[in-house]
Parts: C-alpha cells; structure tokens; sequence
C-alpha cells in the first residue's frame, strides 16, 4: 500500500515529462537528441501506469514490467546526449536492447522466483548507463555547466544507490539480514526505487529541456534566417558586379575558461557585453548572426579598407577593460575575415573560409583577425598596431 501511494508521484511525473517534453521541446525544436528524450519519458509514463495497474490484475508481473519500464530511459537518454553533442556513433542499438532486456529480465524472474536477484542486476546495469551520462555530461563543456547540472548530480545519486542495493543483496545471501526479513528488504529496495525515479525524471527533465531549448546557441553553423538574407545580399550584389562585400566570423577567445573561472552571472555579462560591442562598431547595414553567445558571423557591405579599420577597431574595444569589469582578466577575440573579392559570391565558400581564418587567428595566440586571399592569408593583430592619421590599424605580417 505504502509503494502505491510512492508510486502516484510517478505517474504524475512521469505524464508532465512526456508532454512537456514533446510540447516545449521536440515540437518546437525537433532533432534527434530531443526525439530520443521524449521518447524516453514516455516509456518511463507507461512504465509508471503498467505499475500502478498491478492492484487489479497479475500483481507480480505487472510490477515486475513497470519497474523495468520506468528505468528503461536512462540508455535512451544517454543516446540522446551523444546526439545532442553531434557524435555519429550514437549506440542507438545498445540503448534500445537494454531497454528492452530490462522489462524482459525481470519479467520471466518472477517466474523462475528470483526477481530480487534480477532486480539487482538491472540497477546494477543501469548505474553503469549513469556513469555514462555523468561522462557525456562533463563533455558538454564549462558552458552549458548549469544546464548539466541536475541531470548529473541525479546520475550520481543513482549511482549511490545502485550500490546501498547491491549491499543489500549480499547482506541477504550471506545471512546478514534475516530471511524473515528478506522481502522487507526488498520492498525497501522499490520504495527507494520510487522516489529515486521521482527525482531522476524530475532532473532528467530539467536538464534534456534546457539543453533542447539551447540547442540554438550550441550550433555551429548560422541560423537559415540569416542565411537566406546573407545569401540574397550577394546574390544581388554578383548581378551588379559589386565585391566590395565580406563575410566575417568574429569569436570570443577561451569561452571555456573563463565560463569556468565565473560565476554564470559574471559570464552572461561577458558575452552581452561581447554582442554590444559587435553591433556598436559594425556598421548599421551589416547583417549580424548571433551563432553562440561566444560566435558572431556577419555579412559587411565595405571596402577591404573599411573593414581592416573596423575589425582593428573592435578588436580594440573588445579587450579594453572597463570599470566594475565582471572578470579580472583582459578579454580578446579572434576573427576570419573572408572578401568576396578574394574567395567569391557562394555564402557557404565564405562561410569555411571565414571559419578556418577565425580558427588559424585563434591558433596564432588570439587577440588578432585573419584575412584570407583564396589560398592565401594575411593576419592582423591589434597589440601591433600603427596609429595612421588618428586611426588605429592592424598591421599585416
């Protein structure tokens, strides 16, 4: 009686999961990563109502099924951390035969009378599935740390209890606990299985959600809206014979540590106080595209002239220190700068250049812009600077 009450929570839980999932998440933001998360908060939902049902029918069974179902998503939400991170090896067949094998296996222990044991192998198993999300997790990056965090502070706990239950089991076979008591144990063992998998959906939830929703701000190429602009720009802009156009890719330097070294409010001044000092030296009719909170792309409508000047510019203002300055540390950037003169009118042809520019800036120590002639590149730094005329100017080398 008392585990059926335990169990309502879960039920509720588990049904909010599943439609906020899929209406807050997969709906407005479909991918793949976000398909397998809701996918696995709805079977962890029928999971839930298949346990709740064993007060009417086949007891046992019943129970036996809906607790092998509502652990279930855990592989499936490992997978999806895999694609959320964009590997190509995303071990979908392991994830699902593993959900499958866990009902499976404690379903035909009831009848072969050791379902404790196969309890206890299946928690044993799937704490291994949340040391792998705890990995998956921490490879996300200092970035999204807040993001990670329920999830894995949730994994870590069921961790900690896979092994109270394994402790448990040998305490039972050695005769350390009575076997009187052996099924008391045992209905410890699913009263702590259900508020565990309260707090692991509640947690899974917050963290799946959060990492769908910044799934923007973690791409890495623009968004189509700017796309279809930059692209109908230099459409335009070949018809006329017009190169005097360039593509540049401008980039926070060691986004990760200083994310690790502040809090997330110093952090988030940081990168807003990046994009205001992108649009404050860009020229009105440049076309901006914020990719990441820490990666701008932008189509300029200038002579290479122009943008030398305004690139040295922001390099400039963008590692100038100001007062109650969030971080204590001198902030840089590196940027790609990629002509249409020199590499073309194809939006994605100036989209590779103006990223491997950005990337060989960066590489070269920061704090500088790269300029790339087909082939060729010149660089820029603003520590090397000369002051022509008043205007302070990259100096190529």
């Amino acid at each position: 009686m008392i585990t059926s009450t335990l169990m309502m929570p879960v039920v509720v839980l588990t049904t909010l999961a599943t439609v906020i999932s899929v209406g807050l998440g997969f709906l407005p933001r479909p991918s793949r990563s976000a398909a397998l998360w809701a996918t696995a908060f709805a079977i962890a939902m029928v999971g839930a109502y298949v346990w709740l049902a064993q007060e009417h029918t086949a007891p046992e069974q019943l129970r036996a099924l809906g607790s092998g179902l509502v652990i279930t998503p855990m592989p499936l939400i490992w997978a999806g951390l895999r694609a959320y991170r964009g590997l190509d090896r995303q071990h979908l067949a392991v994830a699902f035969l593993f959900g499958l094998l866990a009902p499976v296996t404690l379903l035909l222990s009831t009848f072969a009378d050791v379902y404790g044991v196969a309890l206890r192998v299946v928690f044993t198993a799937m704490s291994v599935f949340a040391a792998l999300i705890i990995v998956e997790l921490v490879r996300l990056g200092p970035r999204l740390r807040d993001e990670a965090l329920p999830l894995l502070g949730v994994s870590f706990g069921f961790i900690v209890f896979a092994v109270i239950v394994d402790v448990n089991g040998v305490m039972v076979m050695t005769g350390a606990i009575r076997a009187a008591e052996g099924s008391d144990s045992l209905e410890l063992v699913r009263t702590l299985n259900q508020v565990g998998m309260a707090a692991y959906i509640v947690c899974a939830l917050i963290t799946t959600l959060l990492l769908t929703i910044c799934g923007d701000d973690a791409a890495v190429t623009p968004r189509d809206a700017f796309e279809r602009t930059a692209r109908n720009r230099l459409e335009r802009a070949q018809a006329a014979d017009d190169d005097g156009w360039s593509l540049i890719d401008i980039r926070l330097d060691d986004p990760d540590d200083i994310r690790t070294a502040t809090s997330t409010a110093a952090f988030h001044a940081v990168t807003e106080r990046f994009a205001r000092d992108i649009e404050s030296v860009l020229p009105a009719d440049a076309d901006i595209d914020r990719v990441t909170s820490t990666r701008f792309v932008a189509l300029v409508p200038r002579s290479q002239g122009g943008v030398r000047e305004l690139l040295t510019q922001l390099l400039e203002r963008v590692s100038t220190m100001e007062p109650h300055h969030s971080v204590p540390v001198r902030l840089t950037a590196s940027i790609g700068w990629a002509p249409v003169s020199a590499i073309g009118y194809d939006f994605s042809t100036l989209i590779t250049h103006a990223d491997a520019a950005a990337r060989h800036a960066y590489s070269a120590g920061g704090d500088r812009w790269e300029r790339r002639r087909g082939d060729a590149a010149t660089r820029g730094s603003a520590p090397a600077v000369e002051r022509r005329g008043g205007v302070i100017e990259g100096r190529s080398r």
